[in-house]
């Protein structure tokens, strides 16, 4: 009995790992191909592949779960029953909800700091919103990681906005967009450790 609790309880983070990893791969392997044009071409080369090889892996972690899961469910349907309700729709109402407003916020903020006249700031302020979105992110998918890659991603982007003034242009795209984007890869690859934080009963 415990232990079926304990299995279905379990359920729900997982999905969210998968999903979460997902989300943080492709959002990391477009930061680090949008934001390394400034570096020499042999170490863009290699970022790049180091980023889309971590894609690779996330994917394939995620697929391997997926199925696993797929097999455990079908092992008893009873359990695969209680572990649908707990999970319900993955892609709710509220995370398009989060989706459009982060939308709104990087297209709008993105122009309105061009128009400025700070156009190389947009990458900070991208970190910046991209960051934010991971915390209500959180909620939803009730994992708890998030909070930190959120901090992270977002601390990037507040860094491009000290870095401005300091006249280190140059460094904003890699910190606040590099940087980030090997952040994102990591928490996505980070996701597929054990959770040691799990109640053991």
């Amino acid at each position: 009995m415990s232990s079926e609790a304990r299995s279905t309880r379990q359920a729900a983070p997982v999905q969210g790992r998968e999903i979460g990893a997902q989300i943080s791969g492709v959002f990391g392997t477009v930061f680090v191909w949008v934001n390394s044009g400034g570096l020499p071409a042999a170490l863009r080369v290699a970022l790049v592949i180091l980023a889309v090889c971590a894609l690779v892996v996330i994917v394939f972690l995620s697929i391997r779960s997926y199925h696993a899961q797929r097999v455990g469910t079908q092992e008893s349907a009873r359990d695969h029953e209680s572990g649908e309700r707990r999970l319900g729709p993955p892609f709710g109402w509220p995370y398009w909800i989060i989706v459009i407003i982060e939308v709104i916020l990087l297209v709008g903020g993105s122009r309105l700091i061009t128009s400025w006249g700070y156009p190389e700031l947009g990458v900070a302020w991208v970190a910046v919103v991209v960051g934010t979105h991971f915390f209500a992110l959180a909620r939803i998918f009730r994992l708890a990681r998030f909070h930190l890659l959120g901090a992270s991603v977002t601390l990037l982007g507040v860094a491009g906005f000290v870095l401005r003034p300091l006249g280190a242009l140059d460094a904003i795209a890699v910190v606040s967009g590099v940087a980030s984007g090997f952040v994102l890869l990591a928490f996505g690859l980070w996701a597929f450790a054990p959770d040691r934080s799990q109640p053991s009963a």
